[in-house]
Formats: structure tokens, sequence, C-alpha cells
């Protein structure tokens, strides 16, 4: 396959380190702009800016499959076109949602296929945290698209309470979602911790699985044959995440499936980023 990546040129040569392992690229191409790109079947989008949903559609009309490596987007309506335009071009689009994308989740999803319970702490020291609402926000965004893709039914009820000291500085949010197959999950982020904390807990009535975000490590509850409870371990390297999940984009592409992320995961997400701060003004 020969491949496109679009973007700033340290970024670019970076990513192409993470394609150079697989045996399917056959050739990496470097172009500051996306109209710029050849004939290509992979594109790898590397763009931060406010205006990178338009330059993916862009890169969708021109007839490109590609791979958004961003922020996830939340912009409702451009993600609606992007979604449509997709499906019209019959392209594979995917975003980098990496608490999907994570070599440990992917595991996990495929150990439960839907959890009846997910339970997601994050902890960050308030030393590191930079303050903003922006950072904050996408704190519960990333953790809500992965509850959201995991336990993959819609969301019956939302609650939603967020602390902001001063009314400037955000300090935890909770959130409480239950679903229509009768699954629930929460979420909780507080950015006043002495430490960093980042774990994620599935369960299903046969097993119990706890991720320790940061380093990728797992244990893996069960029961014994005595009705104990004990676990097992399962560890897997965070630094080959970018390497893993180009490779998932790009089998996509050849087996003609849909990414792991894909334009429509993506845009739910944006409707209910909406509904849940609707949720928030509502009780500030």
């Amino acid at each position: 396959m020969k491949v496109g990546i679009v973007g700033d040129a340290k970024r670019a040569a970076a990513w192409e380190q993470h394609l150079r392992p697989h045996r399917i690229v056959e050739e990496v191409e470097l172009c500051p702009k996306i109209n710029e790109v050849g004939n290509v079947d992979a594109c790898l989008l590397i763009d931060d800016t406010p205006d990178n949903l338009d330059i993916l559609l862009e890169g969708i009309r021109l007839g490109l499959n590609c791979f958004l490596i961003a922020r996830q987007p939340t912009h409702t309506k451009k993600l609606e076109n992007i979604h449509r335009a997709a499906e019209e071009a019959g392209v594979c689009v995917q975003f980098s949602h990496w608490p999907t994308l994570a070599p440990a989740t992917q595991w996990m999803m495929d150990q439960i296929n839907r959890p009846t319970l997910l339970s997601i702490t994050r902890e960050v020291n308030y030393s590191q945290f930079l303050n903003t609402e922006e950072e904050f926000r996408h704190f519960w965004i990333d953790e809500l698209g992965l509850c959201m893709k995991w336990i993959d039914s819609g969301i019956h009820h939302v609650e939603a309470k967020q602390i902001t000291m001063e009314q400037t500085l955000p300090v935890t949010i909770h959130i409480f979602l239950r679903f229509d197959n009768g699954s629930t999950a929460d979420i909780k982020i507080y950015t006043g911790a002495s430490e960093n904390k980042h774990l994620r807990v599935a369960s299903s009535r046969q097993q119990l699985l706890e991720c320790d975000a940061p380093s990728q490590k797992v244990r893996v509850g069960k029961t014994n044959s005595s009705g104990r409870l004990y676990f097992e371990k399962q560890n897997f390297d965070p630094s080959k995440a970018a390497e893993k999940a180009a490779l998932m984009f790009l089998k996509a592409i050849q087996m003609k499936q849909e990414p792991p992320y894909n334009t429509y995961d993506a845009y739910q997400l944006a409707v209910q980023v909406d509904r849940i701060q609707q949720r928030l003004k509502q009780f500030s």
C-alpha cells in the first residue's frame, strides 16, 4: 500500500516510523497539504487546528481513505456532514480516539463484548493540569466516547455534575450513564489530586477487567472452583499504540471493513457531548 501523510513535518516523520514495521506499507509520501496528496491507498491527516474537520471533508471528497490524528472533534454539524460524505464516497475514515484504539482496550473488548458496568476514574496531579476548560472537557469526552463505543447501546438516561471553582477553574465532574440495554457507566474526573491515577474497570457476569490506562496493565478477575475471586495479569506496550492504530486503519481499508473508531462513532459522541453540556448548564 502507498500511504500519504499530511501535516507538520516533524510529526509526519514520527508517524512514518510507526508505519515502517508494517509489511503492507510499500511507500510513504509526506505532503504539507491534503490537496497535494497523489494517488495513495490511505492518508494520515495530522491536524489539531480548528479547521481540521474542513480539511478532512476535503480529503473525503477527493476520495481519500483518511485517518484523522487529532484531539477528538465534537462539532456536531460538521461531523454529520463528514459521516454522510464518507458514506457517499465509500471511503474509510478513522479518528484517533486513543481510549478505544489503545492495545489494552482492544484486547479487553475481545474479552467482554458489552460490559454490564463500566467505571472510569481519572485523577490528575494539580500541578500538571493546565487549568483550561478545553483540556478538562476532553478528559471526560475521551472517556465518554469509550463508554459509548464499548457498551454499544443507546443512552437512556444521563446525569452530570461539574464543580468549577471561582467560575474559571474546573476541578471535578461526575457523569452517570444508563444505557438502553440495561448497562451503566460512570466517569469521574478530578484535577486536584496529589498523584496521577487513571483506572478503567469493566465487568460482565463472568469476569472483571481492571486497566491502568497509562501503563496498559490489565488485571483479569474471575471466580475459581471454590467461588473465590482470583486475578490474572496481561501487559501491553503503550508505546505501540500509534503503530497498532495505523495497522488497524490499513487493515480496515484492505478488508473493506469499518475501522475501530469511525465517522458514525464520532458523530454520535458529539451528539451526546451536546446533551451533557446542556445538562451541566441546567445545574451549574
